[in-house]
């Protein structure tokens, strides 16, 4: 029974978590459809890159002069370090000459001040020199850390001043894209009836009439009571055409009476 909840609860959170995983997979797809879907869209996208790309420089800009000003203190630094050395060095140089003439006069006491004081300014110029050591090294690191950030604003600098081409001729492949699957639907016949022009109507509307008129031709072939008055004006013409011929042969009958000639006898037709 635990296992059933726990695979309950489990396909429960998978839903949960898929639906969301979509719904922001939905979102993105949207958002896609919103910059790549017209001219003004894309417009949108290159202006918002511009002004990406121009938060990006400044920081980077920030930062960059940031660094400079602390390699400027590193060089204060060394300069009045280097400074401090060379009267360190000087009064290094006065101890040593100091305890030179003590030892004439044989003053431990002034030996001692004089040693003592030589100690100290040699035990400053030794932490001057590796403070000097550590400068050096660091400045040079950090100039070349510059020259990357130098790099970089430049790169950036090139591409913020490159965008506006960049984007008119987005803009420009766009609209030619759809201009050429325009036509190529148009070439392929697959133009939508809102599209066709006048002539196209007429056009269409007589080839159907004529469908029609031929569908009607068949169907006036076959109609029974066409047949029945076919047959009946056969009729007609026929018995038209005997009381002709009667009426015909009755008036010869009478004139040749009136005259008195007989009348001829059918000549005999040689059979073939």
């Amino acid at each position: 029974m635990a296992d059933e909840q726990m695979g309950l609860f489990q396909a429960f959170w998978r839903l949960i978590t898929f639906y969301g995983l979509r719904k922001q997979l939905g979102l993105v797809r949207a958002a896609d459809r919103m910059f790549t879907g017209s001219t003004e869209g894309i417009a949108d996208a290159f202006d918002l890159h511009r002004d990406q790309m121009i938060r990006r420089y400044e920081d980077l800009f920030d930062a960059f002069g940031q660094l400079e000003t602390v390699l400027e203190e590193k060089r204060l630094e060394s300069e009045a370090l280097a400074k401090e050395l060379k009267d360190l060095g000087v009064k290094r140089d006065g101890a040593l000459t100091m305890y030179e003439r003590a030892q004439q006069s044989g003053d431990a006491e002034e030996l001692q001040k004089h040693k003592t004081a030589f100690e100290r300014f040699q035990g400053r110029i030794k932490q001057i020199e590796v403070r000097q050591g550590e400068l050096t090294d660091d400045v040079k690191l950090q100039e070349d850390r510059m020259h990357g950030f130098e790099r970089q604003l430049t790169t950036l600098q090139a591409e913020i001043q490159n965008l506006p081409g960049q984007k008119a001729q987005a803009m420009a492949d766009f609209v030619s894209n759809q201009k050429i699957i325009d036509l190529n639907r148009r070439l392929q016949g697959m133009q939508a009836s809102i599209d066709r022009g006048p002539l196209d109507a007429v056009m269409q509307a007589n080839r159907e009439l004529a469908a029609k008129a031929r569908v009607s031709e068949r169907l006036a072939g076959t109609d029974v009571r066409s047949q029945d008055a076919e047959y009946a004006a056969a009729g007609r013409s026929s018995s038209v055409d005997d009381d002709f011929d009667a009426m015909l042969a009755a008036r010869k009958v009478e004139r040749e009476a009136k005259t008195g000639t007989a009348p001829r006898q059918a000549e005999d037709v040689p059979k073939i």
